[in-house]
């Protein structure tokens, strides 16, 4: 399914009969301004309708999560459990439930459960969006619903690529750090998050729980540069799909020298040049979609970042042999 500047096969959850056309505006608009010179053009001003970012951001994933044979209590193998869960969310925000789903055939323990999921036998870092964990270990053509497993011990012992859990305190460190982090890499400094009053905080935390772009929005553009020339760099993740799952972070300049706005195509060819060699063009996803490689930088940070204000671009490659020289 075609849409516009950004294709794939998004989330059948999120269809829209205004979608396409609105998306495609959007982005032929993106496409059109990084030919010309905007480097002083304010910030609110590339802002396009908030519709576009709830319809780009607000897509969710059914799942259906199962109890792990080899820890289930009961007699009988429990129901799995079905939940739709927005792109935007963090699994621990769905501990309570499954806890309370499966409780009949979880065996009580003198210590704290470990709680952690896993897709096909990969475990699922807590500290990701869903939908990024998603577009990396799954890609385009997500299966309706989306089989994962629940663990509620092993985790420590046999999972030491996943970041220690206790508790929700540590995720909103997690989050609220890594927009810190995003924060600081446009700005050069975390100044502008630090003069946030308290109940502003609060507000975000509160936002990013829910996912609700609204509020989230409203305290963003208070910590925003004022215009594209003031921006240190644009807040980027790259994730490289299986096999590798690695993530880089790098500088990624919202302008090129002449002054038009930096593509994906550009940062790419800055971070990761072996993935623009070869016969076949590497796939870029974000939100769940195909991004056109000539799509703006500041376009994505301002339409599609996900709630630690990061942009979270998976690169998933056609033909793995271009880049095995980085193993």
């Amino acid at each position: 399914m075609t849409r516009g500047c950004i294709t794939g096969s998004h989330d059948s959850c999120r269809a829209n009969e205004h979608y396409d056309s609105e998306v495609h505006l959007g982005l032929t608009c993106a496409m059109d301004v990084a030919e010309k010179t905007i480097k002083n053009v304010p910030l609110k001003e590339l802002v396009e309708d908030p519709q576009i970012r709830r319809q780009l951001c607000g897509g969710q994933l059914l799942l259906r999560i199962r109890l792990d044979a080899q820890e289930v209590a009961s007699l009988s193998e429990p129901d799995p459990l079905f939940i739709l869960v927005p792109r935007l969310a963090y699994l621990p925000f769905l501990f309570h439930d499954v806890l309370e789903h499966f409780k009949k055939s979880i065996s009580p323990m003198g210590q704290p459960y470990e709680l952690w999921f896993d897709y096909n036998d990969i475990a699922l870092k807590w500290h990701f969006p869903v939908g990024v964990l998603c577009d990396v270990l799954v890609g385009l053509e997500v299966p309706v619903p989306w089989d994962l497993t629940f663990h509620y011990r092993g985790n420590s012992k046999n999972h030491g690529c996943l970041l220690p859990f206790s508790g929700m305190a540590d995720l909103q460190r997690s989050v609220m750090n890594a927009f810190k982090q995003a924060i600081c890499l446009e700005t050069g400094s975390t100044t502008l998050f630090m003069r946030l009053e308290k109940k502003e905080q609060m507000n975000l935390w509160n936002a990013i729980l829910r996912s609700d772009l609204d509020t989230f929005s409203q305290v963003v553009q208070k910590l925003r540069c004022t215009n594209l020339s003031e921006c240190k760099s644009m807040a980027i993740r790259l994730h490289l799909a299986a096999p590798w799952d690695d993530v880089l972070l790098h500088k990624a300049p919202a302008l090129q020298e002449n002054g038009t706005a930096s593509t994906v195509r550009d940062f790419l060819r800055l971070t990761m040049p072996p993935l623009l060699e070869g016969g076949d063009e590497v796939e870029i996803l974000l939100q769940g979609l195909r991004v056109p490689l000539e799509t703006p930088l500041f376009w994505l940070a301002l339409h599609a970042s996900y709630l630690d204000h990061f942009v979270h671009l998976v690169a998933r490659i056609p033909n793995p042999t271009t880049i095995e020289s980085l193993d």
